[in-house]
């Protein structure tokens, strides 16, 4: 009894420390928690979420091992055949994780996560219609912001913009808090040209999610259309700050500045751009044409036959 009390003891510990973003210490405590019951579920599934915030390959394969032996010790357990396929998923395994989703879904048909977990991988794998099919059936079981953002989504995908804006706003109504329903809602307003609605969707995406490199990126190349300079500019240097080595950022920002003719900086922008990223022929073309302008001719013909090269190899392949 003393060793039962004990192990639900540590299991709920390990689950204070995965709250606490205590990974290590997580894995630690539901370890101690299988020393005391090889079988227990909990413990194999707890442990197996702790290694998958580890955020790299050798900790989804521990997962992995969990998640399995889970499986293999309840082949019902519909936690451990969600968390299995999550974590396949994660590894690119996609058929393998579609294995698993339909395999919860055989076990309980009402299980929305599993519908929901198996349309996005059928995403993934590019069959559009089968993933818009079982995200209207999680939508039938339940109806949450999440599941209308995922059907906005491949409205989007499948070019039904309208469609997918219905989604977006349906969602915002259902949780005003959900950010990413307003941050796709805005990104269907930038692809209509509707900037000033896509500015300040972005900005309340912002708000709601701080952390959103991506809505900073995007509201600042709205800005940019807009003409709104110095908020771009801000907006860029936010973007850096959450995401130093994302050459995207850094090749819009280029495009800012030498729209606005200071070619110094623009120049200095698309060369750090290119030593993230230095086989993109795009880029090259930009500098390029930034050091054209800057009256750095031979400088100019080597970027552009560097980007003629990169262009010609790509097409080779």
């Amino acid at each position: 009894m003393t060793e039962k009390k004990n192990a639900g003891l540590l299991n709920s510990i390990g689950l204070c420390y995965h709250r606490l973003q205590k990974y290590e210490e997580a894995v630690e405590s539901f370890s101690k928690v299988l020393k005391l019951n090889p079988f227990s579920l909990d413990a194999y599934i707890g442990r197996g979420n702790a290694y998958l915030e580890y955020g790299h390959s050798k900790g989804t394969r521990q997962a992995l091992k969990d998640f399995l032996t889970a499986v293999h010790i309840n082949p019902v357990c519909i936690k451990a055949r969600l968390c299995l396929g999550y974590s396949l998923q994660a590894l690119g395994k996609f058929q393998k994780a579609w294995t698993q989703f339909s395999a919860a879904i055989h076990c309980d048909p009402s299980c929305h996560n599993a519908y929901d977990g198996r349309a996005i991988v059928c995403l993934q794998m590019g069959d559009i219609f089968a993933a818009f099919q079982d995200t209207n059936a999680a939508l039938k079981i339940t109806t949450n912001a999440e599941l209308l953002t995922n059907r906005g989504v491949i409205n989007q995908f499948m070019g039904y913009l309208n469609c997918a804006m219905h989604d977006y706003q349906q969602a915002i109504t259902k949780d005003p808090s959900y950010a990413l329903a307003y941050f796709n809602a805005a990104n269907v307003y930038f692809v209509n040209k509707q900037f000033s609605q896509a500015n300040d969707y972005y900005t309340k995406a912002i708000e709601l999610d701080p952390q959103n490199e991506s809505a900073f990126l995007n509201r600042a190349i709205t800005n940019t259309l807009l003409r709104n300079f110095e908020e771009a500019k801000t907006d860029f240097e936010k973007a850096i700050s959450l995401s130093p080595l994302s050459a995207a950022i850094y090749f819009n920002k280029a495009n800012l500045y030498s729209m606005l003719q200071q070619y110094e900086q623009a120049e200095e922008d698309i060369s750090k751009a290119l030593s993230i990223q230095p086989y993109d022929a795009l880029l090259y073309k930009l500098r390029a044409d930034i050091r054209g302008k800057m009256g750095l001719i031979k400088e100019a013909i080597a970027d552009y036959k560097k980007a003629i090269s990169i262009q010609e190899l790509i097409n080779s392949n």
